[in-house]
C-alpha cells in the first residue's frame, strides 16, 4: 500500500482548479459580443415599434378623416373636412395636445409630441409622388408633426380640401439615428430614410 503524499495530491489539486487567463478572457469576449448583438435586437426592436405605433396613428387620422366626412354625407349635412385632422377622433395619440401651437423642437421634453400646424407658410403644393397620392391637385393645408423618442422629427402634409394626409417625410434626424442607419448601411439592411423623402 502506498503511503498519502500530502505535495503530491496538492500539486494535482492545482492543476485541476479554475480557469487559465485565457479562459476567463474568452468568456468575457464571448459574453461582450452575445450582450452587444441582444443590445442591438432590444433597440431594432424598440425603434421598430415605434415607427408601428406611429404608422398606426397616420392610418387612425386618415379612416377617421373619411368616416367623418362618411357621417355627414348619411346625416345630410354639409360635408367638408377639417381644419385640424386630430378633429373628432375618438382617442388621441399619446402625446397630442390640441393647445400647443410650437412644432417639436428636437428637445427631450418634446419626445413623444403630436401637433398640427396649420401656421403661416405652411400652404403651397406637392407634385402627387411627394404627397405619396394619385391627387394631382394637393393642396398643402398644414402639416402633422410627430417627434420619436430618439429625437427625430417627421411630418406629414395635409391637404384639407381633398382630406388627405400625404407621404411621411423627415424634418429633422437625430444624432441617434444618423449612426444607426449608417451601421444599418454598412449590414447591408434597409434603412428608413432611403424610403422615404428627406427635407430640410
Amino acid at each position: 500500500m502506498k503511503a498519502f503524499t500530502p505535495t503530491r495530491n496538492r500539486t494535482r489539486i492545482s492543476r485541476e482548479d479554475g480557469f487559465t487567463f485565457i479562459e476567463l478572457i474568452m468568456v468575457i469576449v464571448m459574453i461582450g459580443i452575445l450582450a452587444s448583438v441582444a443590445l442591438q435586437k432590444m433597440i431594432t426592436t424598440a425603434e421598430q415599434a415605434e415607427l408601428t405605433a406611429e404608422d398606426m396613428t397616420i392610418d387612425t387620422l386618415r379612416a377617421n378623416l373619411v368616416n367623418n366626412f362618411g357621417q355627414d354625407l348619411v346625416q345630410g349635412k354639409v360635408a367638408k373636412f377639417p381644419e385640424d385632422p386630430f378633429t373628432n377622433l375618438s382617442k388621441v395619440p399619446e402625446g397630442y395636445d390640441r393647445r400647443r401651437s410650437a412644432r417639436p423642437s428636437g428637445e427631450s421634453d418634446d419626445n413623444g409630441v403630436w401637433m398640427f400646424d396649420r401656421g403661416a407658410g405652411v400652404s403651397g403644393n406637392l407634385t402627387p409622388e411627394d404627397a405619396g397620392t394619385t391627387l394631382t391637385d394637393f393642396v398643402i393645408s398644414g402639416f402633422i408633426y410627430h417627434q420619436r423618442k430618439d429625437k427625430t422629427i417627421v411630418k406629414w402634409p395635409y391637404d384639407q380640401i381633398n382630406g388627405v394626409v400625404g407621404k411621411k417625410s423627415v424634418q429633422t434626424e437625430s444624432d441617434i439615428k444618423k449612426q444607426l442607419d449608417q451601421e444599418r448601411r454598412l449590414r447591408g439592411e434597409p434603412v428608413e430614410g432611403d424610403k422615404i423623402i428627406q427635407t430640410r
